[in-house]
């Protein structure tokens, strides 16, 4: 017998699994959940709201898809505080999962609106999209999500449409396990202090090649980065041509760990031997490279300000949630430089650590643009080389000797 317990999300009340109770061993969640709820992914599933709804603006969705459900809180959150009609559909092979999402369906009245099926996530995706593709699709798994992927954008209209995707092996993706990455994501990881956009990176890396293997090429639109997991959204679209072209994007991050210099490179021009400039005179650090991955934009300036200008309305999210969509908005504007965690570079460099909005301020005045980064609370993301970075940081910690 499950001890179920009501929770509220933003303006959605729903039952599941007493994750409390069945967590208390372990300290958090596990997949030996009765029925798997994370309730640390709220931000997670505020900000998934947020942009189907700012998506939902421009674009037209009829049909979306949870293959992964567990106790149906994030497609319930889609139905109860998206405007708009669309109908759900979502799969689980836990029978205690379905027996739970069922439940919370007929409490918010949507039977009409909501099904939910039990079975393999990738076979369902693709049997019950024969006779009605998906218009989004949102694979939010306990791990990777790339066993999922292949069928996820199969199952997609082809015309237009978007698909989310959550993955929490970090240790994978942010340098601890670079093979594991290489074998699951097609790139190697490395650990740098700007590992977490890597993570992202090595994420739209996999929608890319999966989505060109079946003649389709992606448009990211957001990308999250938070506490234990990262996130992307992109919109697939029906263009081989593009995906072509889209191979620009595709290359490598170089990283030296002694001075903490970096550079990006195309896989055209990691051919060609380019020579990589350290942040200081006569640095002999090693250098790191991560890739093959996404160098290309990570976020869609239009769609993060659409998704920005509805926090207006009183959504119930977490408090942090709102945050990270400002520090976004700021952000979108400097995509082509990865961000700089200040306090990795004060460590390195022996330096007091000013505060960031001092240092972002003296960036500017001297001519370079400076704007806070969702990804950590002591990053900044600049157009100013690292090197002129910390002479900022000399200056202003009185150490410009």
């Amino acid at each position: 017998m499950v001890q179920y317990k009501r929770y509220q999300e933003g303006k959605t009340s729903f039952l599941t699994a007493d994750v409390e109770l069945y967590s208390a061993e372990k300290g958090q969640p596990t997949a030996d959940l009765p029925v798997f709820m994370n309730p640390r992914m709220q931000i997670n599933r505020d900000l998934s709201v947020l942009f189907l709804a700012a998506y939902l603006r421009k674009e037209n969705i009829k049909f979306i898809c949870e293959p992964l459900a567990g106790s149906g809180v994030r497609t319930l959150r889609y139905l109860n505080e998206v405007p708009g009609s669309f109908h759900a559909v979502m799969f689980d092979t836990n029978p205690l999962a379905i027996e739970t999402a069922l439940m919370n369906i007929e409490n918010l009245g949507f039977q009409e609106r909501c099904r939910v099926i039990r079975g393999d996530a990738r076979l369902l995706l693709l049997t019950e999209s024969r006779g009605k593709r998906f218009d989004f699709v949102d694979i939010d798994p306990f791990g990777s999500p790339a066993q999922f992927l292949n069928a996820a954008v199969q199952s997609l209209r082809p015309k237009r449409s978007i698909l989310a995707m959550t993955a929490t092996d970090m240790p994978a993706l942010c340098g601890v396990w670079p093979k594991v990455a290489m074998r699951k994501y097609g790139g190697y990881s490395i650990r740098a202090p700007f590992t977490h956009e890597i993570a992202v990176r090595l994420l739209i890396s996999l929608a890319y090649h999966v989505s060109g293997l079946n003649d389709r090429s992606i448009e990211p639109l957001a990308s999250l980065s938070t506490d234990h997991y990262v996130r992307i959204w992109v919109r697939v679209l029906p263009t081989k041509t593009k995906s072509n072209i889209q191979s620009k994007d595709m290359g490598f991050i170089r990283f030296c760990p002694n001075c903490i210099a970096y550079d990006i490179l195309t896989i055209k021009d990691i051919d060609a031997h380019y020579s990589f400039t350290h942040a200081i005179t006569d640095c002999k650090g090693p250098i790191r490279i991560a890739g093959p991955l996404w160098i290309g934009p990570i976020f869609c300036p239009d769609f993060v300000r659409d998704a920005h200008s509805l926090l207006t309305e009183d959504w119930g999210f977490h408090r942090k949630s709102g945050k990270i969509i400002n520090a976004m908005a700021e952000e979108i504007d400097l995509m082509d430089y990865l961000y700089t965690d200040l306090h990795a570079l004060c460590d390195t460099y022996n330096l007091v650590s000013p505060r960031k909005n001092v240092v972002m301020e003296e960036l500017i005045r001297i001519g370079y643009k400076a704007t806070n980064t969702h990804f950590r609370p002591t990053a900044i993301r600049t157009d100013a080389p690292v090197s002129e970075i910390i002479q900022v940081l000399k200056t202003l910690s009185g150490d410009d000797d």
